[in-house]
């Protein structure tokens, strides 16, 4: 278990593909991004709701996949950091 002070560090690229999209990879994960799936508000700055597809490459089974969605959901850093403040809808899916 990591104490408070412990930081991890990750890596991760991002690179815009066209006017509606961008992927993102971290080490081995890949994810594509659809900025049209964004609902922005200008005044205050924010984003309402983010659609999201997370898709894995697994053999695990159905009930492993539901608990690693609902995972990254509770855990997640990115995810509970726009969270607050954001509606995210979203699935996880096998590939």
């Amino acid at each position: 278990m990591n104490k408070p002070s412990d930081k991890l560090e990750y890596q991760v690229q991002a690179n815009r593909i066209d006017a509606h999209g961008s992927v993102v990879r971290c080490k081995d994960s890949e994810i594509a991004l659809g900025t049209d799936l964004v609902v922005r508000q200008d005044v205050p700055p924010r984003m309402e709701s983010i659609e999201y597809e997370i898709r894995v490459d697994t053999d695990e089974s159905d009930v492993r996949l539901d608990l690693l969605h609902e995972n990254v959901k509770k855990y997640g850093a990115v995810f509970n950091t726009v969270a607050p403040g954001t509606l995210l809808r979203g699935v996880l899916k096998r590939t």
